[in-house]
């Protein structure tokens, strides 16, 4: 059922030709998506801004147990770079018992720097973005966004100033260099160790990788006198060894990005 669904929005976006408007903002199935920016030192932190009716979400880089991350295809004045979507902190999304997305509800906002070279730019940047967006059902979509220069250049408003303030501080953090984790290998778990310098009662993983921990089953806590260990439970899906668990681990409401080094159980002994 997971992988008819994931093929059928896969199919659904290639032969998906409707046409939107050439603007910075768009009406879609369920949503508004809007282009904006923001001046940056070498350039432009633009904004891919979903504003979601009630109920419908998108994913979020590493989907989960259905569907796909938004598509974002740019054109660009010459010598004009862009550099990775910077990603804040999904939400889960659990549909089922047995089914758990990572994605975005209500409203979400992807960063993505532009850097130009001069002070200013002097051509428009144009965006296509294809996403899909679910609920019960799932729906491709499709939109085409401008932006013009004067508007790459100023970005000031009010609003938009407090809208990427808010998604900058959702962006996960780096690790720590004070901290320490690693992860256990057993047969039906990894067990993350957490070691912060204090009691850790509040932590939730969201992994970067397909396959490796069954997104629908609860993690389990346990706090200890200088950190914590988080139990995951692995997937099915999960047929040989992995050297380490990448992602996000989100702690009392803030996102680090981890990469914990995976020690077998054998080798601990």
């Amino acid at each position: 059922m997971r992988f008819q669904k994931t093929l059928l929005a896969v199919y659904l976006i290639s032969i998906l030709a409707g046409s939107c408007l050439a603007q910075s903002q768009v009406q879609s199935k369920h949503a508004r998506v809007e282009l904006l920016s923001q001046p940056s030192r070498d350039g432009a932190l633009m904004g891919i801004h979903f504003i979601l009716e009630k109920g419908w979400h998108i994913y979020w880089i590493n989907p989960g147990d259905s569907g796909q991350p938004p598509i974002l295809h740019w054109t660009l004045p010459a010598a004009a770079t862009t550099g990775e979507i910077q990603w804040p902190q999904p939400e889960r999304l659990q549909t089922s018992p047995t089914i758990a997305d990572y994605g975005y509800k209500d409203d979400a906002l992807l960063l993505v720097p532009v850097r130009f070279p001069g002070k200013d730019l002097k051509v428009g940047i144009a965006l296509d973005a294809k996403w899909l967006i679910c609920r019960e059902v799932c729906l491709p979509d499709h939109a085409h966004l401008t932006l013009s220069p004067a508007a790459a250049s100023a970005g000031n408003q009010t609003h938009v100033a407090q809208l990427f303030a808010r998604t900058q501080a959702l962006l996960p953090r780096s690790w720590p260099a004070s901290w320490k984790v690693n992860a256990e290998s057993r047969k039906d778990d990894f067990v993350l160790t957490i070691i912060m310098g204090n009691p850790l009662t509040r932590a939730e993983f969201f992994p970067l990788e397909t396959g490796q921990i069954d997104n629908a089953a609860r993690q389990r806590l346990t706090t200890t006198a200088t950190g914590a260990k988080l139990m995951l439970q692995k997937s099915d899906l999960l047929l040989k060894p992995v050297p380490e668990l990448r992602g996000v681990l989100v702690i009392n409401h803030r996102a680090y990005h981890l990469r914990a080094p995976v020690i077998a159980q054998v080798a601990l002994k």
